[in-house]
Parts: C-alpha cells; sequence; structure tokens
C-alpha cells in the first residue's frame, strides 16, 4: 500500500468518524429528549 493510498483510508476513516459519532450522539439526545416529551402528553 503507498503512503497517499493510506493517508487517503484513513482521511476517510477520519472523516466519517468526525461526521457520524457526533450525529450519532445528537440523534441519541434528540430521542431520549423526544421521549420525555412524549410522556408529558
Amino acid at each position: 500500500m503507498t503512503p497517499s493510498l493510506a493517508n487517503f483510508l484513513w482521511s476517510l476513516f477520519w472523516g466519517s468518524a468526525i461526521v457520524v459519532i457526533p450525529a450519532t450522539v445528537a440523534l441519541f439526545i434528540l430521542s431520549q429528549k423526544d421521549k420525555v416529551e412524549r410522556r408529558r402528553f
């Protein structure tokens, strides 16, 4: 594997991690918050 290919794969990995992890956390927080509001009504 060439260094440029390795760098490309690592950038894909970290790019997806930077996007996916906060999105997952945000969805989890929203789902928890939504559950609380739904129980109130």
